[in-house]
């Protein structure tokens, strides 16, 4: 059978493209947990950072590794368009990514943890490290809470005067009083507005608030602050057979010196920097990353 022209390129282009989306919320460990997967070959559990953001931060940013690989968003508990389940502790988070892990059928996952993702993913891979086969640390926060002062120190001195002002404008509008998710989503991108190598990068990252935000947050804060003031996985990570890859951005906030602790410790770890980025490498250097991720896939 000839092909027509039209339909020719129809079929051309839709096997460079990522196949179909599959999304919504899938009844997982006792609670219901927002998932969207795209594409199809190694699967990539992504773990967005927080406690208390969503996987809506990474699009369309990450959807490039998808056209090699699987990869699979979703919201943490009481996080996103997941609902506030009447348990929230990190045990329960890791458990979460173990059953989504059986919810999609594979052996064995990739996990890419960004930010404070990094906690679970640390905590889930102690657990189950047979059905890890292997991590994607991009931004990671420190392993343990010693670099804390540090890292506010770096925080602050990224600071311009106008940002006490924003900030005090925020908290004191009506929107913020009432527990607005509009008012929290202004506060937030006040809080990241100095987390990029180049300011106009900054324009490039969305996210969307639920509504219940406020709530949300309370829930995560009162279920896990005890487990989140204090915490050394330095000396955990040494168990890590499994290979690791670190992203870390020259201008974040987080110290390399917390990387490279980390990967001293690591058996089979790998440290890239990325010298034009800050928090967010994959907004900021987005073909590198895809670059140096698919190479660390496909080793």
């Amino acid at each position: 059978m000839r092909l027509s022209a039209p339909l020719l390129l129809i079929l051309l282009y839709a096997g460079n493209v990522p196949a179909q989306t599959k999304e919504g919320l899938q009844e997982l460990n006792g609670t219901p947990l927002y998932l969207k997967t795209i594409g199809e070959g190694e699967p990539i559990v992504v773990v967005h950072g927080g406690p208390g953001m969503n996987h809506s931060y990474f699009l369309p940013h990450l959807n490039r590794l998808a056209k090699k690989f699987q990869v699979t968003y979703y919201d943490q508990r009481a996080s996103g368009r997941s609902p506030i389940p009447s348990v929230i502790s990190l045990q329960s988070f890791a458990d979460d990514i173990e059953a989504i892990r059986k919810y999609l059928g594979h052996d064995q996952i990739y996990l890419l943890a960004h930010s404070w993702g990094a906690i679970p993913a640390i905590s889930y891979s102690l657990q189950h490290p047979d059905k890890v086969k292997g991590i994607i640390f991009c931004n990671p926060i420190p392993f343990s809470k010693a670099y804390d002062e540090e890292m506010k120190a770096n925080q602050q001195n990224k600071l311009m005067g106008s940002d006490s002002t924003d900030r005090s404008i925020i908290l004191g509008s009506p929107n913020f009083k009432a527990g607005k998710s509009s008012a929290y989503k202004k506060l937030l991108l006040l809080s990241f507005r100095h987390s990029f190598y180049k300011r106009p990068n900054f324009s490039k990252l969305n996210f969307e608030i639920p509504a219940n935000y406020k709530e949300a947050s309370q829930a995560l804060y009162s279920g896990m602050g005890s487990e989140l003031r204090s915490y050394d996985y330095y000396a955990e990570v040494k168990k890590f057979s499994f290979p690791v890859l670190i992203l870390h951005g020259s201008a974040d906030a987080i110290p390399l010196s917390a990387s490279q602790q980390a990967m001293e410790n690591l058996p089979n770890g790998t440290l890239e920097e990325f010298k034009k980025s800050g928090h967010f490498i994959f907004i900021e250097e987005p073909r590198k990353f895809t670059h140096v991720v698919s190479q660390f896939i496909d080793r």
